[in-house]
């Protein structure tokens, strides 16, 4: 297997999770009415990851060290959206709880 459709397969991937994450932030805005910033820094750093697989798939561009700032300003923003997503829901717990 080339590593052309491995590229092409991580590609596709982050741009769909990406996109997953914005229609979540917009789904849960219009059912909640509140603004989850945990949808925004994950689609971002899906984002992020969609770009630099991107770049690699064109084959222009040989700037390694800016590949490797995209690929780990994406997983440090996919991690803190999982952080942030845990901070929500203990949140909302502690207000079911006091209510």
């Amino acid at each position: 297997m080339d590593l052309t459709y491995t590229y092409a397969v991580n590609c596709g991937f982050g741009w769909l999770l990406a996109l997953l994450a914005a229609v979540g932030y917009v789904l849960t805005l219009k059912r909640t009415g509140e603004r989850w910033l945990f949808w925004i820094v994950l689609a971002t750093g899906w984002a992020l990851f969609a770009i630099a697989q991107t770049v690699i798939m064109t084959g222009h561009f040989n700037n390694l060290p800016f590949l490797i700032a995209l690929w780990l300003s994406s997983w440090v923003l996919v991690v803190v959206s999982l952080l942030l997503s845990f901070i929500k829901v203990i949140k909302m717990k502690e207000n079911v709880s006091k209510a």
